[in-house]
């Protein structure tokens, strides 16, 4: 049964591997100039930071699951990733912070199933976070996308707040 197991997990991560491969090639290849310089290459360090975990899981080398966990932290410190005044950018910069050192002490602990499900909580939060950077921010920083609501009612009017009428 245990070893049922163990080829389901190999399964899904070489699937995961794959499929994070294919979107950094496709990512590198499809790469906009107007771009800060610095974004490729921290994006390709973080891309194969992760590989590199998927590696150790799928042949069970906790020290290389470790190795890449430490690239995380280490891209999650560097000064030349700038982080963006957003506060859910932030949430994320962090958590994947959080997600790497745990991928870190579960590699020390030799938690295979764990480092697993931590891998795929760091995948998930990247995911998250670039259709936060793709679809929320880039909307937002469109001038004259800014439209007010219109308010009424006798709160307002006492709370000294601006009233837009129709």
């Amino acid at each position: 049964m245990k070893s049922k197991r163990t080829w389901v997990w190999v399964g899904t991560f070489l699937a995961i591997g794959t499929g994070v491969s294919v979107l950094s090639a496709a990512w590198a290849n499809n790469q906009q100039p107007s771009q800060e310089q610095n974004m490729p290459g921290l994006m390709l360090a973080k891309l194969a930071s992760t590989q590199r975990v998927v590696t150790g899981l799928v042949s069970k080398d906790f020290g290389e699951i470790k190795r890449g966990a430490k690239d995380m932290m280490s891209i999650c410190d560097a000064s030349q990733w700038e982080s963006h005044p957003d506060p859910v950018y932030g949430h994320y910069k962090t958590e994947l912070r959080r997600q790497a050192s745990s991928l870190s002490d579960l590699a020390d602990q030799q938690n295979l199933e764990g480092a697993g499900f931590s891998y795929i909580q760091t995948i998930s939060t990247c995911i998250n976070c670039h259709t936060h950077c793709r679809d929320i921010l880039r909307i937002a920083e469109v001038p004259n996308r800014v439209i007010q609501i219109p308010v009424v009612g006798d709160e307002y009017e006492r709370s000294g707040m601006p009233i837009y009428r129709r």
